[in-house]
């Protein structure tokens, strides 16, 4: 199996992101369920994959099976998050935040191909748990897609040329963005050229990252997407959250059914 300490790179995740969400931990009572419940279930995702790594790693494979069948049923609840992250920003703009109005339309975007890219990955990661070296690799790379979201934040909050001091300042919670995806995209393509021979997880991740940032600066001005996006905003939450969990219920049995079938081995 490989990566041997990934479960500490994604533990280390959830104490960068209580240095990224600081914000958001200091107004808890008025947050908001779709932040709250984005909040767990991405939680619950690292802590997964952490569980995942640090089990299979030490022999516990009974563990690693039981976290393995856990994930069907995480899954759904993390992309469910992605939705009602969505729905969220869709409020704001409605709500007339000031920066909501600049870059909202661009981050409903970017969690949208968010959905469709971890939602491919974890079906991959299903279809090829007979062959370890992808298996794992398909889990590990959907970690990468908080890059913007946690060290983005980070970028903001702790590098003078990138403080947002109100809304004029928008433009540096682009520059941030773009720059904690290249940070993972070089370190995915570390990580490919390493083995390239199952680097493919790589690659795609890679795409999925690119394509976020590409969407993020042509779906923010885009008028047809902007109306679109405003108008999603006014569905009921539980529409949303249902729609999450069917998405996400649907890409776990078809990965699972698919690994069944899937005639490699592991090695």
């Amino acid at each position: 199996m490989p990566y041997r300490y990934a479960h500490y790179f994604c533990l280390l995740l959830i104490p960068a992101a209580v240095i990224a969400f600081s914000g958001y931990l200091s107004e808890l009572p008025d947050a908001g369920l779709a932040k709250h419940a984005h909040a767990i279930a991405a939680t619950l995702w690292i802590l997964l994959l952490a569980g995942q790594s640090a089990s299979i790693h030490s022999g516990r494979r009974s563990i690693h099976k039981f976290l393995g069948s856990a994930s069907l049923l995480i899954f759904p609840l993390y992309i469910s998050g992605f939705f009602l992250v969505y729905r969220s920003e869709a409020r704001r703009i409605s709500a007339s935040d000031a920066y909501a109005e600049v870059f909202g339309p661009g981050i409903g975007a970017i969690t949208l191909v968010a959905v469709v890219a971890s939602a491919y990955m974890f079906y991959s990661g299903l279809r090829d748990r007979r062959n370890v070296q992808l298996h794992a690799r398909w889990m590990l790379v959907t970690v990468f897609l908080f890059a913007e979201s946690v060290l983005g934040r980070i970028l903001n909050n702790f590098i003078p040329a990138l403080y947002v001091n109100d809304v004029t300042d928008v433009r540096r919670i682009y520059d941030a963005f773009h720059l904690s995806q290249l940070f993972a995209v070089l370190l995915a393509l570390v990580l490919y050229f390493r083995d390239r021979e199952h680097g493919a997880p790589f690659l795609f991740v890679i795409v999925a990252l690119l394509v976020q940032s590409l969407s993020l600066e042509l779906f923010d001005g885009f008028g047809p997407w902007r109306d679109m996006f405003l108008t999603s905003g006014d569905w009921p939450i539980g529409a949303f959250a249902v729609i999450g969990i069917a998405l996400g219920a649907v890409v776990a049995g078809l990965g699972w059914s698919a690994g069944k079938h899937n005639p490699r081995q592991a090695r």
